[in-house]
């Protein structure tokens, strides 16, 4: 287990270790959150950000999906060939 040391300056800041900043990815301009146990040890963890980092992560898309469309689709295919086709 490692541990590690930061001095809090007289406004109670205190600089996170670049070790430590890595390890729970913390970029710059991150926020961190401390979160305390039930047993009320106190955890360092940096703030994830929502899911809006993650578009483009596979490459662009080639059109966007009617959400709508794509669950008629689906419920057309499950019903089979002779199945009805649900109006738009």
């Amino acid at each position: 287990m490692a541990r590690y040391q930061a001095r809090t300056s007289q406004k109670g800041q205190a600089t996170i270790p670049a070790e430590v900043r890595r390890k729970i990815g913390l970029e710059p301009g991150g926020v961190v959150e401390f979160v305390e146990s039930d047993t009320g040890e106190v955890v360092v963890r940096a703030k994830k950000r929502g899911v809006a980092h993650l578009r483009g992560l596979f490459g662009p898309q080639p059109e966007r999906l009617d959400v709508d469309d794509a669950i008629a689709e689906a419920v057309w295919e499950e019903n089979g060939p002779g199945g009805k086709r649900p109006a738009r």
